[in-house]
């Protein structure tokens, strides 16, 4: 079949990966297309609206079902994010460029380890 990864895990750790590498991004683009702005963005958006936005078509019944059941995994994410985006709301509303800056930073250094450690996971 073509795997070359295979991780053995919990069910616990399953389900808590899964909240944040699935359902949070389900979560997040669902309430980030609600925003009465969408209604004006034709014209306007490109690649980063369209990669938010493309799995808000979800199927809800499914998905609902999907939250519910793993419902404990996916609060702590949410308020993860939250807590994160508070951050980012602070720094924003106080035009603090010295703390939003290190945000974003913190951030693209955390991606990049993350690019770099899938990287040599393929080797």
């Amino acid at each position: 079949m073509g795997f070359k990864n295979i991780v053995v895990t919990t069910p616990e750790i399953h389900d808590s990966i899964i909240a944040y590498t699935s359902q949070l991004a389900h979560v997040v683009s669902s309430a980030y297309v609600k925003s009465p702005t969408m209604q004006k963005e034709l014209g306007f958006s490109a690649g980063s609206f369209k990669d938010m936005t493309r799995i808000a078509t979800m199927n809800e019944s499914m998905w609902t079902s999907l939250f519910l059941a793993n419902r404990d995994c996916l609060v702590f994410e949410i308020d993860e994010l939250i807590k994160h985006l508070m951050e980012y709301r602070e720094a924003i509303s106080d035009n603090d460029a010295k703390k939003l800056e290190e945000l974003i930073k913190d951030g693209r250094i955390l991606k990049e380890k993350n690019i770099e450690a899938r990287t040599k996971e393929r080797e």
